[in-house]
């Protein structure tokens, strides 16, 4: 009797495959990932507050460590300090995907990562030192909204646990699509901010001009491309939702709902003539959908390659977690 329990038990640890999971690595992935965030939103804020030239010197802020009581001074500060922090949650990402040997995946995407906050912290310095010249800005905000995507990646696949990782049709289709689209609408977003035409269209969503003839359009290519991008980023849920694992629905359906948000706050931001706390909400909650994005394209793997095996699902993908 007891043999036939041993061999059923045997026999049911065997069907369901066993994914290596380190959990030190996806702590390490995740962190790396919702710093990153924090340090794009606070990027955000120093945009708004026009607190880019707080410190005019780099790396240090008017070339000292202590605290500086003042505003812009303040917020450029720890900026940096924060991008001194994510940078080593970078580099300790790395080292975990190395000491695991099954992580071959996640190391890619961590290796891309680690190079990213390096050229982007470089870049910051280079930005302070030409006084905000308009091409290191926007070269800048890029590779910062391109490592969200990439720590963001990161834990996802890292949370998968795959030794191999192939993006999904869906994802290297529409999904870069929808990402480009995507990419572009924040980047003018940022600089419909840096150039002071939020205050150009007070009205929404149609544009009854007020401001210089440039600034307006400015304005009106940033609203143009959120119509383009939210058309498709509904588009890319629809096409992944059928079949798509319940992980794979909630990250959706949070796309979804922040996409809404998104539109809602840049009205608010619009009719306020871009005042500096709807902005800087407004880009906070753009990053976010930015995060999102990511997770749902790289994740449609398990919508649109779903392996045959019915024990993939997602109670145990779960169990294998623990």
């Amino acid at each position: 009797m007891s043999d036939g329990i041993g061999e059923s038990a045997a026999t049911q640890s065997t069907d369901i495959p066993r994914v290596p999971h380190d959990k030190r690595l996806i702590i390490a992935a995740t962190v790396t990932a919702g710093l990153t965030y924090a340090l794009v939103v606070l990027g955000s804020t120093v945009r708004v507050t026009d607190s880019g030239m707080g410190c005019p010197s780099w790396p240090l802020c008017y070339n000292q460590l202590g605290p500086i009581f003042h505003l812009h001074p303040i917020l450029e500060e720890s900026h940096r300090y924060l991008a001194s922090i994510v940078t080593i949650s970078a580099l300790v990402t790395l080292y975990l995907s190395y000491k695991t040997k099954t992580a071959q995946a996640t190391r890619r995407f961590a290796q891309f990562a680690f190079g990213l906050v390096i050229f982007q912290v470089l870049l910051g310095g280079l930005t302070v030192l030409t006084k905000n010249a308009p091409w290191t800005v926007t070269v800048h905000l890029i590779t910062g909204l391109v490592f969200l995507a990439s720590t963001t990646a990161t834990a996802v696949v890292a949370i998968r646990s795959g030794s191999s990782f192939k993006l999904s049709n869906l994802a290297k289709s529409w999904g870069g699509v929808t990402f480009g689209a995507t990419l572009v609408l924040l980047v003018s977003g940022s600089l419909v901010v840096a150039s002071g035409a939020g205050s150009a269209c007070p009205t929404w969503p149609v544009c009854f001009a007020t401001g210089q003839t440039r600034l307006v359009d400015v304005a009106l290519v940033h609203r143009s491309m959120a119509f383009l991008a939210g058309a498709a980023i509904i588009r890319l849920v629809a096409l992944g939702w059928k079949g798509a694992t319940s992980l794979w629905h909630w990250a959706a359906a949070s796309l979804m709902t922040v996409l809404g948000l998104v539109a809602m706050l840049g009205a608010f931001s619009a009719i306020s003539k871009s005042n500096p706390t709807w902005a800087d909400l407004h880009l906070a909650m753009a990053a976010l959908l930015w995060v999102l994005l990511t997770i749902v394209i790289v994740d449609s793997k398990e919508s649109s390659d779903r392996s045959p095996d019915p024990h993939l699902n997602d109670d145990s993908l779960t169990e294998l977690g623990r």
